[in-house]
């Protein structure tokens, strides 16, 4: 997750003084707001992973796994815009969908019916769930918005 963070900044800030000139083509100006996005994201899921409680009290634990959940969700179906697909790349843009849902919905399952065993359990699992979404995520993304690094 940091290393696609540090990655992004960095094109950020390459890109941001055209941007204050107004001086981003069309494809720039598509892949400046995605850059925005994916760093508000990836910032986002650092935060949950930070602020995940270390404790077996499973009531905290239900509270931030239902933010980290409502998230996930969304992100998985939001902002999906990018350029016209011819049929090869919708089709590439359905496959990332559906594995990105399948995921997730692994994930849920896993978590409904979490017991936690040690006070640092939950952190770790969080931990591992974002780790395990953010890469099909980012798949997805790029799909609709390519980014190179």
């Amino acid at each position: 997750m940091a290393t696609w963070l540090n990655d992004y900044q960095v094109r950020k800030e390459q890109m941001a003084p055209l941007a204050a000139k107004g001086e981003l083509s069309l494809m720039q100006s598509m892949e400046y707001q995605e850059l925005l996005y994916r760093i508000e994201v990836l910032e986002t899921c650092q935060m949950f992973c930070k602020t995940a409680p270390v404790t077996t009290d499973l009531k905290v634990l239900i509270g931030h796994y239902q933010l980290v959940d409502a998230y996930v969700q969304c992100i998985g179906r939001e902002r999906r815009i990018g350029l016209p697909a011819d049929e090869k790349q919708r089709a590439y843009r359905k496959t990332s969908s559906e594995m990105l849902e399948k995921i997730v919905a692994d994930c849920r399952k896993r978590f409904s019916s979490f017991q936690p065993s040690s006070q640092d359990l939950y952190k770790r699992s969080i931990s591992t769930l974002l780790s395990t979404v953010l890469p099909v995520w980012l798949q997805m993304r790029n799909a609709y918005t390519k980014i190179d690094k």
